[in-house]
């Protein structure tokens, strides 16, 4: 399928100081959709419509996108009326795009979000125009409350309650060679699914030394990224007991006390000079719905040369191919719920592969998927 970019948009970013997003790259429409009246999709996301007069492209509603941006952006419509009928509206959704990106900039940095050009056709009169939204849809994924979350993840540990998702328990069951492993992984609220997989496996698995140490970390500022000079434990919180009880509790403590950051990659390099003798056992958990904050770590962490095991967690029609990077930087391999990934490094640009039936190609040495 083909794609739209909005290049009047990008030569407009071009012109702002303040921009830090590649619009050609990451803001990327679908063939233009249309429908007769946009209905939400009900997909399992949540949603806020962020309303624009018809024919206008100033926000009406700045509340919901100042809440928004502590949310977890995994889709966004465009939706818009051809009315007049076959008149040219690419310069009015260029603005929207600009109104939005100035409110809404966090969207804009993120490569998995999917964007969508959705055009109603329905409308037949000048008096109808009100009865159809006009704007963007913006779906989300809700952040659960702590008690939210310790509820649900008792629930699967105790064997009450079945996983939602499965991703770890397939990985860690298909991977018997994984022994001793150094687990870092990330336990902000959107991971709490996969963290109570973890504690499961942890529980109902503990003769299998599948893991020596754990590194969860959710990190309570964004700036704490000194890992090249010294060991920083802001954070991060560690455990070395095989007993699944401790290991619990640690968790859940990691959870309440941290906050909303992704840094990965500054946990990675903590976990191996807190336990140089397991570098070479390094399993991250991922989150493939959130980028890492801290990628200008990634050129220091290729120089250790330790192979990083990803299993990214969340994955559906895309994935968030900053971890395929990080995974080809280090010499390292992909693991999804249905398939790993162990060639990564053999991986030339212009290649394109298969994973988990999405196709990738590496592109200036990047990593890109493929429509």
């Amino acid at each position: 399928m083909k794609t739209i970019s909005f290049l009047a948009v990008l030569f407009v970013f071009a012109q702002m100081a303040t921009a830090q997003v590649n619009v050609h790259e990451n803001i990327k429409f679908r063939d233009t959709v249309k429908v007769e009246k946009y209905k939400v999709d009900a997909n399992g996301f949540d949603t806020k419509k962020v309303k624009m007069t018809p024919g206008e492209h100033s926000i009406l509603n700045p509340d919901d996108v100042a809440f928004l941006r502590q949310q977890t952006v995994v889709r966004i419509d465009l939706v818009y009326s051809d009315y007049p009928v076959g008149a040219d509206f690419s310069e009015l959704n260029r603005k929207r795009i600009l109104e939005l990106y100035i409110q809404l900039p966090e969207a804009f940095n993120s490569g998995i979000i999917k964007w969508n050009l959705v055009k109603q056709t329905g409308i037949k009169s000048t008096a109808e125009m009100q009865n159809y939204f006009h704007g963007f849809v913006v779906y989300y994924r809700p952040m659960p409350t702590f008690e939210e979350e310790h509820r649900d993840m008792m629930g699967v540990i105790s064997g009450k309650t079945p996983p939602s998702d499965s991703t770890l328990l397939k990985v860690f069951g298909r991977q018997s060679s994984w022994k001793n492993m150094l687990v870092v992984m990330d336990v902000t609220g959107s991971m709490s699914p996969y963290t109570s997989q973890l504690l499961l496996w942890i529980k109902a698995n503990q003769k299998l030394n599948t893991f020596k140490q754990i590194v969860f970390f959710n990190d309570d500022d964004e700036k704490s990224n000194n890992q090249v000079a010294k060991e920083d434990g802001t954070g991060m919180w560690t455990i070395e007991s095989g007993n699944a009880n401790k290991v619990i509790d640690k968790a859940f403590e990691a959870m309440e006390k941290g906050d909303h950051m992704e840094n990965d990659l500054e946990a990675i390099c903590y976990a191996i000079k807190k336990y140089p003798e397991s570098k070479g056992n390094i399993v991250l958990i991922a989150d493939n719905w959130e980028n890492p904050c801290d990628m200008f770590l990634l050129e220091y962490l290729k120089q250790q040369k330790i192979p990083v095991k990803i299993v990214v967690c969340g994955v559906t029609d895309r994935m968030n191919t900053l971890y395929l990077d990080i995974a080809y930087a280090t010499g390292g391999s992909v693991h999804t719920m249905e398939e790993d990934l162990v060639n990564i490094a053999t991986m030339g640009d212009g290649k394109t592969f298969k994973l988990s039936g999405m196709k990738f190609r590496m592109a200036n040495g990047r990593f890109v998927q493929v429509q």
